[in-house]
């Protein structure tokens, strides 16, 4: 596939820093006295030290040869080309940061095609920093890969010719547009996500507020049915009162008023008075032929008046 061959690419390019191709099994060792003065006692100790290190970096042997460069470091500290060598070991390892520390510490020197190798290595270094926080979701990536850009393009610069610095600048641009894209995408979805949850807050405030709402009129609904009962209650028992009260005077003024003769019917009324007529009748004739009873003397019978 086109990206495993742009990756591969990648990972082979320009490692360790003294070699004249991408490659790595095609390391050209020199020896670094261009660095050291001849009359040091120490040279060829360094020089040794280095070659070693070189050949156990051929074979992969990535840790050894590390520690043949920290050796070489301890005798000449400001070489350069050993802190290029021991920054491509470190990427090789995977601690990229600490490649990083020592690649940007080997810019100093004047040596124009080294100094290309140490841009197109840090691009490299800087490019696979970019792909591991891109992998873990970490943030930083697109900074990493920018910065990669821009050492491949110095590396370009100062190497018109190098073909790698070309093919590794259109992959960092690749890198930087899925970036952007994936950022764009992270920047959408953190919208919606943020969208979404302030419409849930807002759907939900306005679910609590016609819940309250609701509490709040049925509330009120109660309470007016609890007064108009409690009304009605009371209305019933003013009306019993004011009818209690009405019973009571209606009593009372019946005490007051005489009671009605009960009315007889005209035939009994006819025959009471028949009766009395005839007990009246019979007393008159009783005392018509009863002689006038003596009392002493003897009644006198009273004169008639004189007629004049």
């Amino acid at each position: 596939m086109r990206m495993k061959n742009e990756d591969c690419r990648l990972q082979n390019a320009k490692l360790p820093a003294h070699s004249r191709r991408r490659l790595i099994p095609h390391i050209l060792l020199i020896t670094i006295a261009v660095t050291i003065p001849a009359f040091n006692g120490f040279t060829d100790e360094v020089y040794s030290k280095n070659k070693k290190g070189n050949e156990l970096y051929k074979k992969g042997n990535y840790e050894d040869a590390l520690k043949q460069y920290d050796d070489a470091l301890l005798l000449a500290p400001a070489d350069t080309l050993l802190k290029m060598n021991k920054g491509s070991t470190l990427y090789r390892l995977g601690k990229f940061d600490d490649a990083e520390a020592e690649y940007n510490a080997a810019l100093s020197q004047k040596n124009k095609k080294k100094l290309a190798d140490a841009h197109y290595n840090l691009g490299n270094i800087q490019f696979k920093q970019g792909d591991a926080l891109s992998q873990s979701g970490g943030q930083g990536a697109m900074d990493k890969y920018k910065s990669a850009l821009q050492h491949y393009i110095t590396a370009l610069d100062l190497q018109p010719y190098n073909k790698d610095a070309k093919w590794n600048i259109e992959l960092a641009q690749r890198r930087i547009k899925i970036q952007e894209q994936q950022q764009n995408q992270q920047n959408k979805d953190n919208k919606d996500n943020k969208d979404n949850k302030d419409k849930q807050k807002q759907d939900q405030q306005n679910k609590d507020q016609q819940d309250k709402d609701k509490k709040d009129q049925e509330k009120k609904d109660q309470e007016k049915k609890d007064k108009d009962k409690k009304d009605q209650e009371k209305n019933k028992q003013d009306q019993k009162q004011q009818d209690q009260q009405q019973q009571n005077q209606d009593q009372k003024d019946q005490r007051q008023q005489p009671q009605p003769q009960p009315q007889q019917s005209k035939e009994d009324m006819k025959k009471q008075e028949a009766k009395r007529l005839i007990e009246q009748f019979a007393d008159d004739a009783d005392s018509l032929n009863k002689p006038p009873e003596k009392k002493g003397l003897l009644l006198k019978m009273k004169k008639p008046e004189k007629d004049w």
